[in-house]
């Protein structure tokens, strides 16, 4: 080998430098996008699907037992495609609890679930989870997957105790 580097050698691997470089940056495309949020009435935009918390509900019986905690979440379609969206859609997870595609999870939508949510629709859903009580077994991650297609862009809201108990009311001046 003589040492030299020809001009044929030195484009050939400045192409190859090239698409090397150019290949590696689309590998970090690949990653989900999972926003959190902290309290109802905050909204996550994913896949164009704007979701809000609007209310969360905790009821249990005196003892503690027969707890529901229910989670009304309204949905907003900014895609071009409609969605789908069912059951499989959302979970509820606490320390020791799962609620997903399980009979501890139930969802009802006024407008029918399993409904194609067309572009510019919006839909109220209930998620209902039962056998948790959010304001003694949390902190509680609701989640929801616009697309189950791609379950990594999904939209959570992480809830503790002190976000989710109603504020006391002052004393009446009537």
């Amino acid at each position: 080998m003589t040492g030299e580097f020809s001009r044929r050698s030195f484009l050939k691997y400045t192409a190859l430098t090239a698409v090397a470089v150019a290949g590696s940056s689309l590998l970090t495309g690949c990653s989900g996008y999972a926003p959190v949020q902290h309290a109802p009435g905050t909204s996550n935009v994913v896949l164009k699907v704007v979701s809000t918390l609007d209310m969360v509900e905790c009821h249990a019986d005196d003892d503690g037992s027969n707890a529901t905690t229910i989670f009304k979440l309204v949905v907003t379609n900014g895609r071009n495609n409609a969605l789908e969206v069912t059951k499989a859609n959302f979970a509820v997870k606490a320390e020791g609890y799962l609620a997903d595609q399980n009979d501890k999870l139930q969802v009802t939508s006024p407008d029918a679930l399993s409904y194609q949510v067309k572009k510019g629709e919006t839909v109220t859903y209930y998620v209902q989870a039962k056998g948790l009580n959010a304001l003694t077994d949390g902190p509680v991650t609701l989640t929801f997957y616009p697309d189950l297609q791609y379950s990594e862009f999904n939209a959570n809201w992480e809830l503790t105790a002190d976000v989710l108990v109603p504020e006391e009311s002052g004393p009446s001046t009537t």
